[in-house]
């Protein structure tokens, strides 16, 4: 056997699974019991007899991702929570500048804000508007006391960007950007 061959042989792959879902809530680990682990969807009304409960561990954000899933599945975890430590990875060299990730989904969008590599807020609206869309995000940035004029907002997920949402927050917000690559 050629040492090319040994060598593709001798390679562990893993294929990775992600799954998304409207049933997850985000559980900062100092408050995160397993064996409450339903409940924490329970209390937010995302109940749902079907599937198990499963969870991520957000190392970087010290976060915990509860979720349904159809099964168990050891080598699948939420989009979110994938997406969420991409986006805190980008920003770990940065220290203090804030910076809000929109992730647009089909008249939902979660809302990512960081100070550098710290998340300052997440959370998950339904938007039946661009003016609601607009409301939560520039609602969101005053209780935090985020500028409109100097921090960045970077769009991601399913919106163009000439779509009648971005044409309306680029009103308010100075400096929209979009990422390109996905997370």
């Amino acid at each position: 056997m050629s040492p090319a061959v040994d060598d593709l042989n001798k390679t562990e792959k893993t294929i990775r699974h992600t799954l998304d879902g409207f049933s997850y809530v985000l559980v900062p680990a100092p408050l995160y019991q397993e064996k409450d682990k339903e409940k924490y969807l329970d209390f937010l009304g995302l109940t749902d007899d079907k599937g198990v409960v499963c969870v991520d561990y957000i190392e970087i954000a010290d976060i915990y991702n509860v979720y349904r899933a159809e099964s168990e599945n050891k080598v699948a975890r939420h989009a979110t929570s994938v997406l969420l430590e991409n986006i805190i990875k980008e920003n770990t060299e940065r220290t203090d500048d804030a910076r809000v990730y929109l992730n647009v989904k089909d008249q939902r969008f979660e809302m990512f804000i960081l100070e550098g590599a710290k998340l300052l807020l997440y959370n998950t609206f339904r938007f039946k508007t661009k003016e609601d869309f607009l409301y939560f995000l520039l609602f969101s940035m005053e209780q935090l006391h985020l500028e409109t004029e100097t921090t960045p907002v970077y769009f991601l997920g399913m919106i163009e960007k000439d779509s009648q949402i971005v044409e309306l927050v680029s009103r308010y917000i100075r400096d929209v950007r979009f990422k390109k690559e996905q997370l």
